[in-house]
């Protein structure tokens, strides 16, 4: 099927064009402006000579020009490649030269540490700042999107042209690029707005009314799971800069924007309400608070500072949107089900359990959670292999996550498969022992993982602490009694305070092969 490259955006604009369509510290822009400059920048790509397919990669924290580059990369054809602003620079050295990315517009941030390695980003042929300080290897985006022109494109592509470039976290490896193709973008915004409007039976849909704002990564969950579903409805889009995270800081600009909705990755959420308890009177209108990774514990406490406005999300990069969520709704009068995450999210997409040979398990089964939409129907780029091992027969979607539904079909997330300890009492799910640490009220984030102690395995936690509390002796105690009420096998033997953990996504997700080699060569379980 043939299809207008960016149409969605273009309508919206018919209908909100004078409406704040984007606002970061600098400035604001209407729908009308923001497709002005997006048309602007595609165009003045285009006649740098970038033509449809080839690849650009865009390296930023949260600013304007992120939105801008997102509707006119789409606009003209043009294929964003996500460059996430908290990956090492290593890893963009890799993508850049797995992807053949030839043109990286960034921030001007990382002017220093992109000019230490631009010279091994063998197929760039051009660099394009963003912000004042141009170097002089790079050309100004300004100056870029003086070059462009006002008018629509109008582009015609296939549904199944490449729209962008997504690199999976690199929890499980280095990351993979995954293809997002226009078909799938397209049914990524209108199941994002199907669970948004979904979320509450006392919420109204999602509109002009509403405030979303962003202060996690844009390129990452925060925009892939929000941006385009409340802009295409009018929405006003705020952007805080996520060079640095500031709980209180992001808590004030909630409260000044009247934030209606926003993106909370779990590691992320205890400062934030501690810093929402201590300013009770400075409160945002929140009606919508998308959540990921975070505990039964966590999402309590935010039900008790902020209300029923929750929704806790379980996805992949390759799955595009929440494929479960569970609710504030769901949990009313069933508190064990804080424990799941929910059931599928939307009636876009299929969630089911599978054995390993790709049969249907019944209710309380355990085994491989697999994913079927238009979403996940993709592939990764130049990894054939990669690509038929990620999927089941009849179009399938691997996440090698395990788990089970219950029988009122909630899902039970326990793992992702590679990272499940087999001991002889059992298996281990380090994941579920995270969340029981996790609801300590003095541990920050943890990381399970299991390390040689002689011809057996030892289980060990590395917890950081939140700032104020003491890793002592009385503590470690106090955590190791927390886990008794795990299955004798499954009860960490050692407690290691760190000052820091192996992650990525700015915090969000632990590097647990990264912390056990750490943790091996510091000689724990030696």
């Amino acid at each position: 099927m043939r299809t207008t490259a960016g149409i969605p955006f273009t309508q919206a604009v018919t209908r909100h064009g004078q409406r704040v369509a984007v606002s970061d510290s600098t400035r604001s822009l209407t729908f009308r402006e923001l497709k002005g400059r997006a048309n602007r920048i595609g165009s003045g790509l285009s006649a740098m000579g970038i033509v449809p397919g080839d690849r650009v990669g865009v390296l930023s924290f949260n600013r304007n020009e992120v939105v801008e580059l997102w509707l006119g990369l789409e606009r003209f054809g043009h294929v964003r490649v996500v460059l996430h602003s908290h990956f090492d620079m290593g890893l963009h050295v890799d993508t850049v030269n797995q992807l053949g990315i030839g043109t990286i517009v960034f921030d001007v941030r990382f002017v220093d540490a992109l000019d230490a390695v631009r010279q091994r980003m063998l197929p760039v042929q051009r660099f394009i700042a963003i912000g004042d300080g141009c170097p002089s290897w790079a050309i100004p985006y300004e100056e870029a999107l003086r070059d462009g022109k006002l008018d629509d494109p109008s582009l015609d592509v296939d549904e199944n042209d490449i729209c962008l470039l997504q690199c999976t976290s690199g929890t499980t490896g280095a990351p993979k690029p995954w293809v997002m193709t226009h078909r799938a973008s397209r049914a990524l915004v209108a199941h994002n707005i199907e669970q948004m409007d979904t979320m509450s039976s006392h919420m109204p849909a999602i509109g002009p009314g509403d405030v979303n704002l962003h202060f996690h990564a844009l390129q990452w969950a925060s925009g892939a799971l929000t941006l385009m579903a409340f802009m295409l409805r009018g929405a006003k889009t705020v952007l805080m800069d996520d060079e640095k995270f500031d709980p209180q800081a992001l808590v004030d600009t909630l409260a000044r924007e009247k934030t209606t909705a926003t993106f909370i990755p779990g590691p992320m959420l205890p400062p934030i309400l501690d810093a929402l308890e201590a300013t009770p009177g400075t409160r945002a209108p929140l009606r919508r608070v998308t959540i990921y990774f975070a505990t039964p514990e966590l999402l309590e406490r935010t039900g008790r500072v902020l209300g029923p406005v929750w929704c806790h999300g379980y996805g992949s990069t390759e799955q595009g949107g929440p494929t479960a969520r569970l609710t504030a709704e769901d949990v009313a009068g069933n508190p064990r089900r804080l424990e799941s995450v929910g059931r599928p999210a939307t009636v876009l997409n299929e969630l089911l359990v599978m054995d390993e040979h790709g049969t249907h398990l019944a209710a309380n089964a355990v085994g491989e959670i697999v994913a079927r939409s238009a979403m996940s129907s993709n592939k990764y780029w130049n990894l054939p292999e990669e690509t038929t091992k990620a999927f089941f027969d009849r179009d399938w979607f691997r996440p090698r996550d395990i788990g089970y539904f219950d029988d009122d079909g909630f899902l039970y997330y326990l793992d992702r498969a590679k990272d499940r300890i087999e001991t002889p009492g059992g298996v281990v799910y380090p994941h579920v022992v995270e969340a029981v640490l996790l609801g300590h009220a003095a541990v920050a984030n943890c990381g399970v993982v299991s390390v040689p102690a002689g011809e057996t395995q030892q289980i060990v936690a590395a917890v950081k602490l939140r700032d104020g509390s003491k890793g002592d002796g009385a503590l470690e105690k106090d955590l190791l009694s927390r886990a008794h009420s795990l299955p004798e096998h499954q009860r960490p033997t050692l407690i290691r305070f760190v000052e820091h953990l192996p992650t990525v996504l700015g915090g969000a997700k632990v590097q647990r092969d990264v912390l056990q080699k750490s943790l091996t060569a510091g000689g724990v379980g030696a």
